[in-house]
């Protein structure tokens, strides 16, 4: 009977082990672009956010210390992929968020599935995350992806134009973005009368917003993000071009401010945050002005949110098994300064509201962050793609 005991006994400890916080600890990998052309928009305010989520449970889970590491992929995949798997193997981290570019998040996630990890997107922006490159337990998506940017500008279309010009980066999120807005726009009524590809980085647009001046467009999409757009922009005021424009890099307020509201007036954006103004959001944004010198942009809040919700769910489990803490991020409502409406699906996307948002006028503006306005909410379950329509294999 004592042998029976004592069996029994180390059952239920091997159990309790297996539920435990791996190595005693929470390892949190904050990969982003650290020096390059999309930092103001992620890079070191992404890693304070991190942090600032971790600090608001004390450093600590269920008593296991929080440890929060940094890695600039530098826009390159290899380089991502080398960060990601050191950070595996010899640094025993758990998950690792942000990303911002595409390309890089893509590689990255490779290398989670293989290892069996959990990684979580803010910054990066594909639809393919939730659709063919779906992987639920190792993979959420948090802020926005190209199909809601598509969806969410289509809505706007009445108030816009009817013909629009492309101006596309080459690489992964430009691409994506680009076909996902052809079917949103033509079904909305709209004529795309031209298209054009620059590369990542580019400093000289001339010759594109020439292409696009010529082709009487209504609308130029500046299909890009970072410093690409900033550049582009600057270059179609400096045309006087008197086309509309949609940035989809303008949700840096960091970026704005430095091109100036002369330049960046009128210009739209879809935002992934839509900013409550209540107390606690308010007291959030002072905090992080002034540890950071800048108003937080949407990537910021959105992985200072996912790593919330992810140490809410390691909490919740008492584990940093990523198929257990998932399963308890999907059955906790995302409720932050980042939201109030989230949930997370079996896809991995979590589903919130956005906003169409304007960059204000120097006359409207009445602050050094007063920058843009909110022109119009719309619902995450009208602008996200239906689950039954990303063709995630995983849950076929």
């Amino acid at each position: 009977m004592r042998t029976m005991v004592s069996a029994l006994a180390l059952l239920v400890a091997a159990s309790a082990a297996q539920a435990q916080i791996a190595g005693d600890k929470v390892r949190i990998g904050v990969m982003t672009d650290l020096s390059g052309v999309y930092e103001s928009g992620a890079g070191h305010g992404s890693v304070e956010a991190v942090r600032m989520a971790v600090e608001e449970f004390g450093g600590k889970i269920n008593g296991k210390p929080i440890e929060v590491l940094a890695g600039d992929h530098q826009n390159k995949p290899d380089v991502g992929v080398s960060i990601a798997n050191r950070w595996y193997d010899v640094d025993k981290v758990d998950v690792i968020t942000e990303l911002v570019n595409s390309a890089v998040a893509f590689a990255v996630l490779d290398v989670t599935k293989q290892k069996n990890k959990l990684v979580m997107l803010a910054g990066a922006g594909s639809a393919d995350f939730t659709g063919k490159a779906c992987a639920p337990d190792n993979s959420v998506h948090w802020v926005y992806d190209t199909y809601q940017l598509s969806a969410s500008i289509a809505a706007a279309v009445p108030q816009l134009g009817k013909k629009w010009y492309f101006i596309s980066a080459d690489y992964a999120f430009g691409a994506a973005l680009e076909a996902g807005l052809r079917p949103s726009l033509t079904k909305a009524g709209v004529e795309i009368v031209g298209a054009v590809k620059h590369p990542l980085s580019n400093h000289d647009f001339s010759s594109f917003v020439l292409q696009a001046q010529n082709s009487g467009a209504d609308v130029i999409a500046l299909n890009n993000g970072g410093d690409d757009t900033i550049n582009g922009l600057k270059a179609i005021r400096e045309f006087g071009l008197k086309a509309k424009v949609v940035g989809f890099g303008l949700d840096s307020p960091l970026a704005v401010k430095a091109m100036g509201l002369e330049v960046g007036q009128g210009a739209y954006n879809v935002s992934a945050w839509v900013n409550r103004e209540d107390d606690e959001t308010k007291a959030w944004i002072a905090k992080f002005i002034e540890r950071r010198k800048v108003f937080p942009g949407s990537f910021q809040v959105g992985v200072y949110s996912a790593v919330k919700h992810y140490l809410k769910a390691v909490q919740a489990a008492d584990s940093t098994d990523n198929k257990k803490v998932v399963a308890k991020m999907r059955e906790l409502p995302v409720r932050d300064i980042f939201t109030n409406d989230g949930y997370l699906r079996p896809d991995g996307r979590m589903v919130h509201s956005v906003a169409l948002t304007q960059i204000k006028s120097p006359a409207e503006s009445k602050g050094e962050w007063d920058l843009v306005k909110t022109v119009g909410p719309l619902k995450g379950d009208d602008v996200f793609r239906p689950l039954d329509q990303g063709g995630c294999p995983a849950l076929k």
